[in-house]
């Protein structure tokens, strides 16, 4: 079957910009095999091989286990304290092979941000998805500011290579928060907002600045610090380094850890020596701060509104700065011209309700019914005040739905604020005695400022069994958001509001995976998944696996994928035909291999994708305005395919308005598998649309994905793996 004859074709437009192909001397490089003295621990050596290519003296990129570099490592610099490097002689890279391409755009990046950093009006800073930010700094580059902190003109830079050799650049509109404070004056004057990263504010050997994770702030004295393996206080180390006498007496100590070491210790270091990393999120806690006056917040509200750029603003802006940059370091005196595409418009996917009835959204399933049904009897927990009566608009939802589907619910199990108890024990027990009760789901009403801890309260719930869905009390009563709280309710009680109108090909996947990983900063949670079948029929979600690293562990990928083939065997009555396995950023080597050998024995059919949230730039539109060509996002649904990359670029969400904000696509790579990629993107364009827990809004990512990423985050939240022994698979807790 010919998916591709049935697509609507469209033109799309790119913000990337061709620069030129690479040509053999490009792609030639040094080839070198590290050798360590300790073998290092599973999860170390891809973060050591990079920082021994700090180390050379020589522009050095990792590939595989081994490194390479575009000219001669001088033979002094090929040994270090506990390694040592062996030329293996020279190598030919080749675009069409993933690994060798991603390397060779890391060799054109690190050229580019050496370059762009000549200018000393400019700074250059790694992004954290990927690429470089390039920034004006000093008065010149300040578009907004305000008491610490300042909004700066920026760019986001990346380049890119197909699998022919061209070379591209993709160029967005970045805004660069920024606090010319150090840490010791944002704590004294917003001392309620927290700080989770922090920079020095000196250079390093490197002449960068060292970013830190934050840790604590302290009453103790530099003086006072003894730095057991330097043999002097930190305050004699600060003077050592630079420090000014006032610098170092006026501080106090505060605690940082290094952002890349996973298991790193906490360092001393000095409060007015640190400046805070500033976020969007930071900002927006200043501007709720009551000490803030009014002028000041209507400033930061204004840098919101005016960082939603639309499309037309960005495209036009990065094709200045790649005119600019093509001149100025690739000497090519041609315009840059914005790249445009043969792409396709996805039909969108078909939402079912009860008894398959056809929905436009999640919301009619307020007058349709839920394509399925799970538990019937709610708690209410009220921690506001001592009523007993649900919010109204939640609990006419909640009885609507059930007529539609032909069913009496149990709402008769309320609590209030005075039932509910203040010892831990007797919460243990509360929450215990509604589970012997048949209750597994609640409803729980409390305000933000609730002295009652939300975590604790949804830990100990969990521990009986019992899934809770929070609501805030509102001044009023709220038909939108009382939906969104019952489709949660419903959710964590193991309904499902919609399913899927299968897509009809006989190549489609019947069993679809995602995994995610989250962190606590301290152990990864791996493998955390979500499952359903080809028409949307939830199976569920798994237990992570814990572990030291983000690559998965192979072993508990196959236990995930075993126990999920089990679930449909058990709903299906056989075994799937082919599994569709979705990974939530890069897939790293061999993660999934033993999982793919183990359904080659079985003959169950495998494709693994990886689907990148960063990396796509944006997609566009030319279109006539007035007379004049302006750019809007692409429709949602438009793809582009990259047969020669194995991979697609798609839209799978869309703008608040034509001219405000701007929507990011999708970038997937299919690493494994012989489905053809327009099958692939159908499917999974129809997972995005695929959102029960949200009655007006699709997900960017696909469901099984969005699912996947909730539950990581819930489970590094909750911290206590083994409490989730507890409750139902079937209970969607992260919605």
């Amino acid at each position: 079957m010919d998916l591709l004859s049935n697509l609507r074709r469209s033109s799309i437009v790119l913000n990337r910009f061709y620069v030129k192909s690479l040509s053999q001397s490009d792609l030639t490089a040094y080839e070198y095999r590290c050798i360590f003295k300790k073998t290092p621990e599973l999860g170390d050596e891809k973060r050591l091989l990079a920082s021994i290519c700090y180390k050379l003296g020589a522009i050095a990129v990792r590939i595989g286990s081994n490194i390479i570099t575009k000219e001669a490592v001088r033979p002094e610099k090929l040994q270090g304290h506990d390694w040592q490097l062996v030329q293996m002689g020279t190598k030919q890279l080749d675009c069409r092979n993933d690994a060798h391409r991603c390397a060779l755009e890391t060799f054109e990046r690190k050229f580019l941000e050496r370059d762009l950093s000549a200018s000393s009006q400019t700074e250059v800073r790694k992004a954290a998805e990927g690429g470089l930010i390039w920034w004006v700094v000093g008065a010149k580059g300040i578009e907004k500011s305000g008491n610490g902190w300042e909004v700066h003109r920026g760019r986001r830079i990346d380049v890119s290579l197909d699998a022919e050799g061209n070379l591209y650049l993709e160029i967005d509109i970045h805004h660069r928060f920024y606090t010319p404070w150090t840490v010791h004056q944002w704590l004294e004057q917003y001392p309620e907002i927290p700080l989770s990263y922090v920079r020095n504010n000196y250079l390093d050997e490197r002449h960068g600045f060292i970013n830190w994770q934050y840790g604590r702030f302290t009453q103790e004295r530099p003086q006072d610090i003894l730095l057991d393996c330097l043999g002097m206080s930190l305050a004699e180390y600060h003077l050592n380094k630079g420090a000014t006498e006032e610098e170092v007496q006026q501080s106090y100590v505060v605690y940082v850890k290094p952002i890349s070491w996973r298991k790193g210790k906490l360092t001393a270091h000095l409060s007015r020596r640190l400046s805070p990393s500033l976020t969007m999120e930071m900002l927006a806690k200043v501007a709720e701060d009551s000490t803030v006056c009014d002028r000041e917040k209507r400033e930061i509200r204004a840098v919101f509104k005016s960082i939603k750029q639309s499309i037309n603003q960005r495209l036009q802006e990065a094709q200045k700065t790649a005119s600019w940059i093509l001149t100025k370091t690739y000497g090519i005196s041609s315009p840059a011209i914005a790249l445009s595409c043969d792409g396709y418009l996805l039909p969108a996917a078909k939402l079912l309700a009860a008894n398959k009835q056809p929905v436009s959204k999640t919301a009619d399933i307020r007058n349709k019914g839920c394509a399925k049904i799970g538990e019937t009897s709610f708690g209410y927990l009220n921690l506001y005040n001592n009523q007993l009566q649900y919010p109204l608009e939640v609990h006419k939802c909640l009885l609507e739905i059930a007529n539609k589907n032909n069913l009496q619910l149990s709402l008769d199990q309320r609590r209030v604020l005075s039932d509910y108890p203040q010892d831990d024990l007797d919460q243990q027990m509360f929450w215990q005695t509604w589970s012997s009760q048949g209750i597994k789901t609640v409803l729980v009403v409390m305000p933000w400022d609730s002295h009652h801890d939300k975590q604790k309260i949804r830990i100990q719930a969990i521990q009986a069994g019992i899934a809770t869905q929070f609501m805030v009390p509102l001044p009023k009563a709220d038909k939108y958001k009382a939906l969104n709280v019952t489709l949660g309710l419903l959710c964590k009680a193991g309904w499902q509001p919609i399913q899927l109108e299968s897509v009809d090909h006989p190549e489609v996947a019947d069993l679809i995976i995602g995994f995610d990983t989250g962190t606590n900063r301290e152990l990864y949670y791996g493998t955390s998944a979500f499952a359903v079948l080809a028409d949307g029929q939830s199976l569920g979600w798994e237990l992570p696996a814990v572990q030291g690293g983000e690559t998965f562990s192979g072993q508990a990928i196959w236990q995930t994928v075993s126990k999920l083939i089990i679930k449909f065997y058990q709903i299906c009555q056989r075994y799937p035909q082919k599994l569709l396995l979705m990974r939530d950023g890069l897939v790293q080597e061999g993660e999934f291999q033993q999982t793919i050998e183990l359904l080659k024995e079985r003959k169950i059919a495998v494709d693994v994708i990886s689907v990148r949230k960063s990396g796509a730039g944006r997609m566009g539109q030319e279109i006539y305005e007035n007379g004049q060509l302006v750019y809007r996002d692409a429709a949602i649904g438009s793809v582009i395919l990259q047969p020669a990359e194995r991979s697609f670029i798609m839209v799978t969400s869309q703008p608040v308005s034509k001219t405000i904000g701007s929507i990011r696509p999708l970038r997937i790579v299919h690493e494994y598998g012989s489905t053809d990629l327009e099958l692939l993107a159908l499917q999974t364009y129809h997972l995005t649309q695929l959102h029960p827990a949200s009655g007006f809004r699709s997900c960017r990512l696909p469901w099984v994905l969005h699912l996947a990423d909730r539950s990581s985050k819930e489970f590094q939240r909750i911290g206590q793996i083994s409490v989730l022994q507890n409750i139902s698979r079937d209970k969607l807790i992260a919605v």
